[in-house]
């Protein structure tokens, strides 16, 4: 329930928060974030102890609803958020700073009141750390912040990917730099309340893998990289379950909820012994490394990834779950990449995997923002029906408002324009929701393959995969009224909104697609200040060209934007 028009106290440059008798390290950690939140969007300050003209008093209280909240009037003035545990307040102290105002006056608490619990299990994001893309790149801090953002919109999971093919085994300094940085990533997410989980490829490997265990090409899908490891050579599978052993000691300090088990794209072994992939290779992987996940840390549950598996794979996988009880405890299923199931056969959970980031842009982010909210909401329709949750797939923070709609999917299924509308009110101003939230459709109508002769021509995967290349310039009708109206309402922002990542991206976003438009599709020079702006954002000075703005690499790095 809602009230949206509860009582406003009025703007107040010192805020109070109250917190519960005996606060828990997690709640210290929400009043943080909190204050965090308040003090980088206006002139106002956050205390704990001592008077304020407004008053936020937190506490936990079970009754609501696993990881509801309830938002209320408090008594003797002010406002209360109330959890039902931990997560809940985090989640509730995420919708009352979305509904609140920050401007030079300072801080104005939001109207609503109600009580929201969610309906789905599990509300996750996977972070893509590879590439040296944004999550691969940027300060550890900053993406620890990102995490603590995520949390408030009641995401409560993170996984992670420790992408063996990258390093030359366990002891290569990269390897161990890349472990240390995932371990922070996820015990940030600890610290808010989130659980973490691991993604794997059933055989994975490092780069350096002895040629003799190597898998037998020819049967993958998607991507798939020449160090894989056949599971059914004895040696291949120790291979397989020393270089995960040593990844789950360490991290079993941070208790993962699960661990993924992954299929193609990019694992799979094509000899005799393992084909089919799906229901037999892939299967003994399933079984060896569950086996020792469990062991190395108990509790976890194991995840049956389908991705890219075929009917006549599901039908042999179907057969073994069923036989073998506890094989797996959860499937992961996006239905476009995945087997038809029914979600009564297995009376397992399933979680989806949408993918996000890639969509008809290349290089992934070169752009600015990417808010494909429409298309995700096509893409929740035909999943939802079978969905405990699940986990989108994300390659860097250019999709940051498509996040945040999936966030609200899981929570309780609102739809896609009124998560947009929410976004733009909190993340830039409540005054600007009707223009920015066209200029939002306006992007996502436009959002295309784009190409050039020169630069353009070098941007491929290892895979030698160049998705956009030969693409023709489209009418992107819109584009330069959506320029302008963005041009207006920067005029109008807060000091504060009008610096920040989110607002800059799809800013420069808008710019992108008018000039290009009247550039015949060709980058002139206003295009690469913002491709050069843009690299600053997503820390991708290093990122290879996938994950790169398409800025030339001799253009003069002595300029303003780009020093």
């Amino acid at each position: 329930m809602q009230n949206p028009k509860g009582p406003a106290d009025g703007s107040a440059k010192l805020v109070r928060v109250v917190l519960p008798e005996k606060p828990n390290d997690l709640i210290g950690r929400i009043v943080v974030v909190f204050a965090r939140q308040v003090e980088n969007r206006c002139p106002a300050r956050v205390i704990t102890t001592g008077e304020a003209p407004q008053t936020v008093e937190l506490a936990v209280e079970k009754g609501i609803g696993a990881e509801g909240y309830r938002i209320e009037d408090r008594q003797g003035g002010g406002v209360r958020i109330a959890g039902n545990d931990e997560r809940g307040l985090v989640a509730g102290v995420g919708k009352f700073l979305r509904t609140s105002r920050y401007d030079k006056g300072g801080f104005t608490p939001g109207t609503w009141r109600g009580t929201s619990v969610p309906t789905r299990q599990v509300r996750g994001i996977y972070f893509a750390t590879h590439f040296h893309n944004y999550y691969h790149d940027a300060p550890v801090e900053e993406i620890e912040r990102y995490v603590e953002d995520l949390a408030l919109w009641g995401l409560n999971e993170l996984a992670v990917w420790y992408d063996a093919h990258h390093f030359d085994g366990v002891d290569d300094p990269k390897a161990v730099e890349f472990r240390k940085r995932l371990h922070a990533i996820m015990a940030a997410a600890k610290r808010v309340g989130m659980d973490v989980s691991l993604t794997l490829i059933g055989n994975e490997a490092y780069g350096n893998s002895p040629a003799e265990l190597r898998a037998t090409p020819g049967v993958g899908r998607g991507g798939y990289y020449p160090c894989a490891v056949c599971p059914s050579k004895p040696e291949g599978m120790k291979y397989i379950l020393k270089l995960l052993g040593e990844w789950f000691d360490g991290v079993a300090d941070l208790k993962p909820r699960s661990v993924w088990i992954w299929p193609y794209d990019q694992g799979s072994c094509g000899c005799a012994e393992c084909n089919p992939w799906g229901s037999k290779g892939f299967m003994k992987c399933v079984t060896e490394v569950g086996n020792l996940a469990r062991t190395k840390m108990p509790g976890t549950k194991i995840v049956l990834s389908t991705w890219m598996i075929d009917q006549g794979e599901w039908g042999g996988i179907k057969e073994q779950l069923t036989r073998n009880k506890g094989l797996a405890d959860e499937i992961l299923l996006e239905p476009s990449v995945g087997p038809g199931i029914d979600p009564k056969e297995l009376g397992l959970p399933i979680f989806g995997f949408p993918e996000i980031s890639m969509h008809n842009t290349f290089p992934w982010g070169g752009f600015g923002a990417t808010p494909l909210t429409a298309r995700s909401q096509g893409q929740w329709n035909a999943a939802k029906g079978i969905s405990s949750g699940g986990f989108p797939y994300s390659e860097g923070i250019y999709e940051d408002l498509t996040k945040a709609v999936y966030g609200q999917f899981y929570w309780n299924d609102q739809p896609a324009a009124e998560t947009v509308k929410e976004y733009i009110a909190f993340e830039v101003s409540p005054d600007v929701v009707v223009d920015v939230a066209g200029v939002v459709k306006t992007l996502e109508q436009n959002h295309h393959w784009r190409w050039w002769p020169g630069l353009l021509d070098g941007v491929k995967l290892e895979m030698d995969w160049f998705p956009s290349k030969g693409a023709a310039p489209q009418a992107d009708p819109g584009a330069e009224e959506a320029y302008a109206a963005m041009q207006r309402v920067d005029g109008l922002l807060t000091p504060q909104a009008k610096k920040t990542w989110r607002w800059r991206q799809l800013y420069l976003r808008a710019l992108l697609d008018s000039e290009l438009k009247t550039n015949n599709g060709k980058p002139n020079e206003r295009c690469n200040e913002a491709f050069a702006e843009l690299i600053k954002i997503y820390h991708a000075e290093n990122a290879i060209d996938t994950v790169r703005p398409p800025l030339p690499k001799d253009w003069n790095k002595k300029r303003r934007l780009y020093e």
